[in-house]
């Protein structure tokens, strides 16, 4: 189980071991250790943005909040980085790639192309 690392302050420990206890244990491995502490310090930068939005309004002083780039910042890191660590529900679905899709038979290809033409007609 991988284990926080030192840098981390304690709502980053938190999110942190939050992640890693929430997925199966051999989800991760020691190379991931540092994208998982940057997606724990993005949810807690998330958290903190949101939080300072909600208490200080989007628009302060008739411009944008300067909290309002930190929350959109930490939500796209939090999406990038839950995809590259297969923690989103799309990282969860096993894909095929395209080397491993097996070709389309001829007779297959040849019962699509019927049917496109009939469709056209």
């Amino acid at each position: 189980m991988l284990k926080p690392s030192p840098d981390l302050n304690a709502l980053e420990k938190e999110a942190f071991l939050d992640i890693v206890l929430s997925a199966p244990p051999n989800h991760f491995l020691a190379s991931d250790l540092p994208l998982v502490a940057c997606y724990a310090k993005a949810i807690v930068q998330e958290r903190v943005g949101s939080g300072e939005l909600s208490a200080s309004g989007y628009v302060v002083d008739g411009k944008p909040s300067a909290w309002l780039s930190v929350w959109k910042e930490s939500q796209r890191s939090v999406t990038t980085l839950a995809r590259m660590l297969a923690l989103s529900p799309g990282g969860r679905v096993p894909s095929k790639s395209a080397e491993a899709q097996e070709p389309t038979s001829y007779y297959s290809r040849l019962a699509l192309e019927a049917r496109r033409n009939d469709e056209r007609n």
